[in-house]
């Protein structure tokens, strides 16, 4: 038994797909297959197995990941923090953000952090779009990615970090300004201006309107880039914005209200991958976000 069966047999169990745990530890799944199968005949254990085309931990499987999972961890983080100790480079940790956070959440957070590894640490910020971020994360252009996402992909550590609710924006002086609260069936009748369904947050519009059986009776133009374009129609016009409740608003003379829906309207999430060379640091920054978080 070596260090490479325990790292195999880690991600193998931790995924129960073989496909997906040799995609994230780029090895062959032949070969990935091999290990694990020699890893239960050196232990004599059985720790996998078939349900229909599926694999699943057995119980015994499921108790030696919890001890390799652990044993890993203090391995990786004794690792790192030796190499922190006899560093004398700094390490840059380059960020891929969506614009509505670059500037208003994320540099407090970030400069707390250098404060606290000083001349050790340093941020390059990029502020680019979600696809982007998912893209360049994929790609290793970024280390760390803070960006919405309604999905989670294999090899990804994600946490979350704040929520952006689900409101209507209107004019002071339009009818609707002076509610407390709207139902979605409220907008039938009014124009509605929301995000371009290319985007992710657009997608997650249309996919609101269809859950609450709106999208037939709604009169919506979904041709807007963000926030921002779709802030100065409503301002200057009687049309009402569909849109998360970000500081972008806060420039722009509107009312904000409130829509009853059962769901924010845009999570924002930190991810990176797990074989991150950076990993040590990343995790250190997650436990961050997690205290500022609660």
């Amino acid at each position: 038994m070596n260090l490479h069966q325990l790292r195999y047999f880690e991600c193998v169990g931790r995924l129960e797909n073989y496909t997906q745990a040799a995609q994230e530890l780029r090895v062959s799944q032949p070969s990935l297959t091999t290990a694990i199968h020699k890893l239960e005949d050196e232990l004599d254990l059985t720790l996998f197995t078939k349900q229909g085309r599926h694999i699943v931990l057995t119980n015994t499987g499921s108790q030696l990941l919890q001890v390799v999972q652990h044993s890993l961890q203090t391995l990786d983080d004794g690792v790192a923090q030796l190499q922190a100790a006899n560093s004398t480079r700094p390490v840059t940790i380059r960020v891929g953000c969506i614009p509505t956070v670059i500037g208003t959440y994320l540099p407090k957070v970030l400069h707390q952090f250098e404060q606290a590894h000083t001349q050790q640490i340093s941020f390059e910020l990029h502020s680019v779009t979600t696809e982007k971020i998912q893209t360049g994360l994929a790609a290793k252009q970024y280390d760390l990615g803070i960006a919405a996402t309604d999905s989670r992909k294999a090899g990804v550590l994600y946490q979350p970090l704040l929520k952006q609710a689900f409101i209507v924006i209107v004019a002071p002086d339009h009818p609707l300004a002076a509610r407390k609260q709207l139902a979605l069936t409220d907008l039938v009748g009014a124009d509605v201006l929301t995000y371009t369904p290319d985007l992710l947050i657009g997608q997650k519009v249309q996919r609101t309107l269809k859950r609450q059986g709106v999208a037939d009776r709604l009169t919506v133009q979904a041709v807007y880039p963000d926030e921002i374009s779709i802030a100065g129609m409503v301002q200057s016009s009687t049309a009402v914005g569909l849109v998360a409740d970000t500081l972008y608003l806060e420039a722009f003379n509107l009312v904000k209200i409130p829509v009853n829906v059962p769901e924010d309207l845009r999570v924002i999430y930190a991810m990176y991958h797990a074989d991150n060379p950076q990993h040590e640091t990343l995790r250190q920054l997650f436990q961050l976000f997690k205290s500022a978080a609660e």
